[in-house]
């Protein structure tokens, strides 16, 4: 009677540790997904942060929407229409084509009324895989009366 009862503890014990190793598994295997999403998430976080750096840069040196798109434009991956400027990017951040890019930044080229010689500037870069806006950096840079 008595090894009886330590072998159906036995059993009992082997069952809760083998449950227990199993939430463990569980769970662990839910932290690393959700880091593997969160660092892709990261990554391209970034990259939309280098991609608007770059545009506000181009921005700064430019004198029109036109100038803006020749800075912008390799491989003819840039479009100016009237005072927005767009351009595309792959995944490893180099020039794309309209029909397969990874990244689209936009460049929205406002002349202050209020202000002449300033310029406000709209970057958008959005994420083509999920359509949604990724970073928006709002930027102006002042033109001088012999540049304009």
């Amino acid at each position: 009677m008595n090894k009886s009862r330590h072998l159906t503890a036995f059993y009992v014990e082997t069952l809760l540790l083998t449950v227990t190793l199993i939430l463990v598994a569980l769970v662990l295997t839910r932290m690393f997904g959700a880091g593997s999403i969160q660092s892709a998430s990261a990554k391209a976080l970034t990259a939309a942060v280098g991609l608007a750096e770059n545009a506000a840069e181009a921005m700064s040196a430019s004198e029109s929407p036109e100038d803006l798109m020749a800075y912008l434009n390799e491989n003819d991956n840039a479009v100016c229409e009237d005072t927005l400027v767009t351009a595309y990017y792959g995944s490893d951040l180099a020039p794309a084509s309209k029909d397969d890019h990874a990244y689209e930044v936009s460049v929205l080229w406002e002349p202050d009324a209020s202000a002449p010689g300033l310029v406000n500037g709209t970057i958008l870069v959005t994420y083509a895989a999920r359509g949604s806006e990724l970073y928006k950096l709002t930027t102006a840079v002042y033109i001088k009366e012999g540049d304009r």
